[in-house]
């Protein structure tokens, strides 16, 4: 499914709770009494006028550019720790029309070989048959090799492609809509864990914790696993005027393992300049014959692709029976 139909359902049904009802405006800050948070400073959409919501807890959802650190500053706590990778990506993004080109294709991808350090990688893509009898195409690259709104530019892109479903859409299907484009500077991780002081009654949830680079399809994954954390922490009978300490540890687990997924494959580009791991040669070198092995070995696969996907932990891809079928499937290579 599309992104767009996700969301839809998600609100659709969050909406029919008696309990949730919403509020056009725009978050401009907090009210922060007897060491917790006490209310949210609400703009209203429709003028300047500032409204303080009251609250027991407060979760920022806000995103990539949230606010909240500031805010906090300006109540006099502390900033969490910041860190950023510049990866410079760009990608683009097209729908056509599906027919019966090609009956036995749900997903395609173009994963392109690891980079050598001396040149530019070739196009990264993904090819999704969605609802509304659509193809959605992706292309994402870096630097000067961004794609662009063009339409012309993207069907040659998508032609060029060793994956050979994606030259039989820009060959024979129709292009519905323009070609949407999006770029990101820079991944980023925001420690809040690290944070000795923190008001009571206060959350962080999704990108505005940590955003990754948009490839690998962790974001939403990553945020559906942060609310986990915060209803596990809720369950267990939280004392919402408390630091939420326990929760930011639970959410640092989830972050650190799609962290240090996405920036070991993004420190591969060439123009992506650290900072590096401890022992980033090796554990790069290990990074590609595991993705080599994962294009011929089905079980290899499976579950580089569990972890890829946030259903495992980087852990299992540690084992010795998993590096023995790497082994082998190299070998037979």
């Amino acid at each position: 499914m599309s992104r767009g139909l996700l969301e839809e359902h998600i609100r659709r049904r969050t909406l029919l709770d008696d309990g949730v009802s919403v509020r056009a405006g725009k978050a401009c800050g907090l009210v922060v009494r007897d060491m917790r948070v006490a209310a949210v400073r609400v703009r209203a959409a429709d003028s300047d006028e500032v409204h303080l919501v009251p609250a027991d807890a407060v979760v920022d959802a806000t995103g990539r550019s949230s606010r909240l650190a500031s805010w906090l500053r300006e109540e006099g706590w502390p900033q969490p720790p910041v860190d950023r990778m510049r990866i410079d990506l760009g990608y683009a993004t097209a729908r056509f029309r599906r027919g019966h080109e090609l009956p036995d294709v749900r997903v395609a991808h173009q994963l392109p070989a690891a980079a050598s350090g001396t040149g530019a990688q070739p196009d990264t893509g993904a090819m999704a048959a969605v609802e509304g009898d659509q193809w959605m195409a992706v292309i994402a690259a870096y630097a000067g090799m961004r794609p662009t709104r063009d339409p012309a530019d993207f069907r040659r892109r998508m032609k060029e492609m060793d994956a050979g479903p994606f030259g039989v859409v820009a060959d024979r299907c129709e292009l519905i809509g323009e070609v949407e484009t999006y770029g990101m500077a820079h991944s980023l991780r925001r420690r809040w864990w690290e944070v000795e002081r923190l008001p009571g009654g206060l959350f962080v949830v999704g990108d505005a914790v940590a955003s990754f680079n948009p490839v690998y399809g962790q974001g939403m994954t990553s945020a559906l696993l942060h609310a986990s954390c915060l209803a596990a922490y809720l369950r267990r009978g939280a004392d919402l005027r408390a630091p939420a300490h326990a929760y930011f540890h639970h959410v640092r687990v989830v972050v650190n393992a799609a962290w240090e997924l996405s920036t070991l494959s993004d420190l591969a580009q060439p123009h992506v300049t650290g900072p590096y791991p401890r022992g980033y040669p090796l554990a790069r070198k290990m990074a590609e014959w595991m993705e080599e092995a994962s294009t011929t070995d089905a079980w290899v696969n499976e579950r580089f692709l569990d972890v890829v996907n946030m259903r495992r932990r980087p852990a299992d891809l540690q084992t010795p029976r998993f590096w023995w079928r790497v082994a082998m499937a190299r070998a037979r290579r």
